[in-house]
């Protein structure tokens, strides 16, 4: 009786199964070790183009805020404090986005480094912004160039006939004010560049006594004097308008603090940025080496 013919591999093919099998796992982890690798330098170079474009717009805040600060209108004030708001937020998305990449402790505490300093630099980027839309020196400077030197030429055209005519006592009376209402014109453009308090007080002490000089002379001239005397009320109200407006210095306070402290942040702010571009650039050609 015949035995039924057994099929057991020989030990050749046992190496040979044993060695495709390791071979199609090698493939298969080289594929997968491929993808990973791809991936991880695909999210590199995608952090590095976040850092880059966080530079960028940083940088755009920061000319559209010194645009705000010197235009010499509102309107043209608040459209480049809407652009650098606008661009500030774009930085604060980008931050967002690279948090969210960060895969190193290195990258994590350069992040949270440029997130303080960003959140100082958005903190007087507000101030600033806040006071160069009000534009209070320039809306003084236009007041007082404006509808106060036009009051104070009609105050001289409604003194003419006294400084042409032949009475010498009306005529330097006439002269007298209107030299004294020159006199406070000319200290304006002083008090609306100043910064100080105590400069803007001794200023405002000069306008009061040239105040009180071109009065007394009105007064001295009687009925010849009264229109004049109308005439400068209305200057003198003005002019307290125009102090009012350059008390509040918006334009002066908000130069000083993008020129100063702003200044520093944007420094510190890019400084962050750089390092954590330099370490991402410096990731990237270490795995392009490998």
């Amino acid at each position: 009786m015949r035995s039924t013919p057994s099929f057991s591999l020989s030990g050749f093919q046992l190496v040979l199964a044993a060695l495709l099998v390791t071979v199609a796992g090698g493939a298969l982890w080289l594929t997968g070790s491929r993808q990973s690798l791809d991936k991880t330098y695909a999210a590199t170079v995608r952090k590095a183009q976040i850092v880059a474009d966080m530079r960028a717009d940083l940088y755009a805040a920061a000319e559209a805020e010194k645009s705000a600060v010197l235009a010499d209108t509102d309107q043209a004030s608040a459209e480049f404090a809407r652009q650098a708001r606008a661009s500030v937020d774009k930085v604060a998305a980008g931050l967002k986005a690279f948090q969210g990449l960060a895969d190193s402790p290195q990258e994590r505490t350069q992040a949270k480094r440029f997130d303080e300093a960003f959140a100082e630099y958005r903190k007087v980027d507000e101030e600033v912004l806040g006071l160069a839309v009000q534009n209070t020196n320039l809306k003084a400077f236009a007041l007082s160039f404006g509808r106060g030197a036009a009051t104070l030429a009609e105050m001289e055209k409604s003194l003419r006939p006294l400084l042409d005519g032949t009475n010498d006592k009306a005529a330097r009376q006439a002269q007298r004010a209107l030299t004294e209402g020159l006199r406070i014109q000319s200290l304006h453009a002083a008090h609306i560049m100043e910064k100080t308090d105590l400069r803007m007080d001794a200023l405002e002490k000069n306008m009061t006594t040239a105040d009180k000089a071109v009065r007394s002379a009105l007064t001295t001239l009687g009925r010849d004097g009264t229109g004049a005397l109308t005439i400068y009320e209305r200057y003198w109200k003005l002019n307290g308008e125009i102090v009012a407006l350059s008390r509040q210095n918006t334009n002066v306070r908000s130069f000083t603090l993008s020129l100063e402290r702003k200044t520093k942040v944007l420094a510190v702010c890019d400084e962050a940025l750089r390092v954590l571009e330099e370490g991402i650039r410096e990731r990237m050609a270490s795995k392009a080496t490998r």
